[in-house]
């Protein structure tokens, strides 16, 4: 299958309006909303925020957007759901309006990065410390993109170490700013409010960290910082 990286508006409203969301459509259509240079993408992403809450995204995807079920569709969501939560919490503060379409493309692409480093962190717990290991529940529910009950806030990574505590991992493939630690702190308060536990660790693994983000997170408790690196082995076969 081809994969598409948007979907017709057109099929979104009518597929809204089939399942009882009449009100919702026209509202997101007809919304002169703007977040940095995202208009039609923003449009995009309020539907895909939209269908989740209402439990109809698998439907949706398959209905009107079948590369939303595909690896670069579920990356793709995942940028959508980020740029609803940026836009209501005005997270970039006052950014030019003539962003360039390749600074949209790389920040899409930060999303996949994410996913990959993601995926081989659940792997690979014991690369951050010996003895993690990925939480599951009694119901089969994992820690990977563990989604806090009762919302619908993702953390990248819910983990417990060897004493049995919780840990909040949160990854950034860029630059890891001071504005992490917001996000990161919500997450480590809920874990301690639905588990009922004393002690929720957290760790922030990004690509660079920040000057500020050390200073913003020096005098946290159970707070950890650590920096990544890539790198590429090759093995000649012939």
């Amino acid at each position: 299958m081809e994969y598409k990286r948007n979907f017709s508006l057109y099929d979104a409203y009518e597929f809204l309006s089939q399942n009882g969301l009449i009100q919702e459509s026209a509202e997101i259509k007809n919304s002169t909303d703007k977040f940095k240079s995202y208009t039609s993408t923003l449009r995009r992403a309020k539907i895909i925020v939209l269908v989740r809450d209402k439990k109809l995204l698998d439907v949706f995807c398959t209905s009107v957007w079948p590369s939303g079920l595909t690896d670069k569709g579920k990356s793709r969501i995942r940028f959508f759901e980020n740029l609803v939560d940026r836009f209501n919490g005005d997270q970039e503060g006052t950014i030019s309006e003539d962003e360039e379409e390749g600074e949209i493309v790389t920040e899409e692409n930060e999303f996949a990065y994410e996913n990959d480093l993601r995926n081989y962190l659940v792997r690979n717990l014991s690369v951050i410390e010996k003895g993690l290991k990925i939480y599951e529940s009694q119901e089969g529910i994992t820690g990977a993109e563990y989604i806090i009950p009762g919302t619908t806030r993702r953390i990248d990574i819910l983990a417990t170490d060897n004493q049995n505590n919780f840990v909040v991992i949160e990854l950034k493939v860029s630059r890891g700013y001071e504005k992490v630690v917001g996000q990161t702190l919500y997450y480590q308060s809920m874990i301690k409010s639905y588990f009922n536990q004393q002690k929720v660790r957290a760790i922030i693994i990004a690509r660079e960290i920040t000057p500020e983000l050390k200073a913003a997170t020096q005098f946290l408790p159970d707070f950890e910082l650590f920096e990544y690196q890539l790198s590429l082995t090759l093995n000649r076969i012939k």
